[in-house]
């Protein structure tokens, strides 16, 4: 993909001759390093939280907090899963293809549905993690 970009940026700049199509095969790549990086942020713990006040909490209330702010991630995260299946079967329906280079979107649209059910798989694994913390007296 970097070489992609500087091929582009140097054939524009340099010969005026940009590379045809350079820019939907970029944005139809970012799909995959985007969105299937999703789940393997989650499984390193990478995602970005903030413990500034939960930090001085109590262990048990602590757990509940991690416990629910899982669950309203796991909730948002199926709720964008379910709606990239629609998206994805409506871009199918409709045979919507990139205006270059006549790539379908469907399949694009399903690396997000992949990717989102893969967060929601870990997620659902560290709420369940947190549950005994949760039930601790």
């Amino acid at each position: 993909m970097m070489l992609l970009v500087a091929v582009h940026v140097a054939g524009r700049y340099f010969l005026g001759r940009p590379v045809p199509g350079a820019v939907e095969l970029i944005e139809f790549m970012m799909t995959f390093v985007v969105f299937l990086g999703f789940g393997y942020c989650a499984v390193q713990r990478g995602n970005v939280s903030v413990d500034l006040f939960v930090q001085g909490l109590p262990g048990r209330v602590q757990a509940v907090v991690n416990a629910a702010t899982c669950l309203l991630s796991i909730g948002v995260n199926t709720l964008i899963t379910w709606q990239g299946v629609v998206q994805a079967k409506s871009l199918f329906a409709s045979g919507h293809v990139s205006g270059v280079l006549n790539i379908p979107h469907y399949p694009f649209m399903l690396v997000l549905v992949v990717g989102y059910l893969v967060f929601d798989v870990v997620l659902i694994g560290h709420f369940f993690q947190y549950l005994p913390g949760v039930f601790k007296k």
